[in-house]
């Protein structure tokens, strides 16, 4: 399946694009996506979308469509989504 992933704030700059796709196994999870995207952008964006065990950074909110979803939803992806990471965004 074919997902498009859009970045926002700090996370797109690090990995140096508003959005891209990705094709992942029929079966794949929002995590499969996030080790996808640390595989291709290196180490900075890992950083920001991973925490030290691997597993996702709560800071980073996953979207699929509208609607915001949990980082260990099993069948939030299908062929064709857009999935959102929105990060956090500080100042004043």
């Amino acid at each position: 399946m074919v997902i498009t992933v859009e970045y926002t704030a700090q996370l797109k700059r690090a990995s140096g694009k508003s959005r891209e796709d990705f094709e992942l196994a029929d079966s794949g999870t929002l995590i499969d996506l996030v080790n996808a995207i640390a595989d291709q952008h290196g180490e900075e964006l890992a950083r920001m979308l991973k925490s030290a065990d691997g597993t996702p950074q709560t800071t980073v909110i996953p979207f699929v469509g509208d609607d915001q979803v949990r980082w260990d939803a099993s069948d939030a992806l299908r062929d064709g989504v857009t999935v959102t990471l929105l990060s956090p965004i500080s100042g004043g």
